[in-house]
């Protein structure tokens, strides 16, 4: 865990998006990079969000689905789709195998983000509501990345058919690896949710239809025409979490999936805003990773 400190409060309010049910006006589909989708209606939540920094518990991704840790990445402006690939992709891996003990990791996507949730809502007000936003900003809504449908789905696209079946048997799990890219955030953190406190019946799946491949930029999120996601319902026993003005010399592991299910499988997590947002929008990455532990069982 960081040691570092700021002078913000340790814990600060906001509202969350939270699934909107279908019987209020909510949709089982998403269409990601839509400006449909962009300006999609949720169940609005007001919640507190503690600092990490504040706490004395130490959080980690068995016990609680999300970890910080220190690491600096050796790429700086996170420019090159190629070099992304490459040479982040291969210590995230690094980095990944070293925290969790897993014996591979494998990077299968990454969004960088560099627009501000609302210079994307109004590009999204102009167009009509199928057309791609091409604005990659802060996802502002409760949600894990895969639904458990979703995690094996993202197991089979990216490796071959007798290998997913081998590793299928041995734990394994999806992880998402953030980190601030360029500057400290100061603007729409992200928030986890301490997934001791999610009920599996809080889950909604939601599938998210992505657009053809070159129409925006989440085409290789999976080789799929969609995939199966999570969206988190409101429970009053959510606690939430954030490390305050996080730079880049950190990074916060997220739990999307865990075949074991003597721990904590996965932790929601979303974009906030609060009354001490300043500054320009944040910049970030994520990168999603295959994660295995070929020498546990995974009963």
């Amino acid at each position: 865990m960081s040691t570092a400190t700021t002078n913000l409060p340790s814990t600060v309010s906001t509202r969350l998006n939270y699934y909107l049910e279908l019987d209020q006006g909510g949709t089982a589909f998403s269409y990601p990079g839509t400006a449909r989708d962009k300006l999609r209606k949720y169940d609005v939540v007001e919640k507190q969000v503690t600092d990490l920094r504040s706490c004395k518990e130490t959080f980690t991704l068995d016990r609680n689905g999300f970890q910080l840790v220190r690491h600096e990445s050796a790429e700086k402006l996170f420019d090159d789709e190629a070099r992304v690939k490459s040479s982040v992709y291969e210590e995230t891996a690094e980095l990944l195998k070293a925290v969790t003990g897993a014996t591979r990791a494998v990077p299968f996507s990454h969004i960088i983000r560099r627009q501000s949730h609302q210079e994307t809502i109004e590009a999204a007000k102009k167009v009509e509501k199928m057309d791609i936003v091409p604005f990659m900003n802060p996802a502002m809504f409760c949600h894990v990345d895969q639904s458990y449908n979703g995690a094996l789905q993202v197991l089979e696209d990216n490796m071959a058919s007798g290998e997913a079946e081998r590793l299928a048997r041995s734990r394994w799990g999806i992880i998402n690896v953030w980190r601030p890219i360029e500057r400290t955030v100061l603007r729409e953190p992200l928030a986890v949710c301490d997934g001791r406190t999610v009920d599996e019946a809080d889950l909604r799946p939601v599938m998210a239809l992505l657009p053809q491949k070159g129409a925006g930029t989440f085409d290789q999120v999976s080789k799929g025409k969609g995939f199966e996601i999570w969206n988190l319902a409101r429970n009053e026993k959510h606690r939430w979490y954030y490390a305050s003005e996080m730079t880049p010399q950190e990074v916060l592991f997220i739990k999307c999936f865990d075949s074991k299910k003597d721990r904590t499988r996965l932790s929601p997590h979303t974009a906030f805003q609060c009354e001490f947002d300043e500054g320009p929008p944040r910049q970030s990455i994520e990168v999603r990773c295959l994660v295995f532990w070929e020498a546990d069982n995974v009963e």
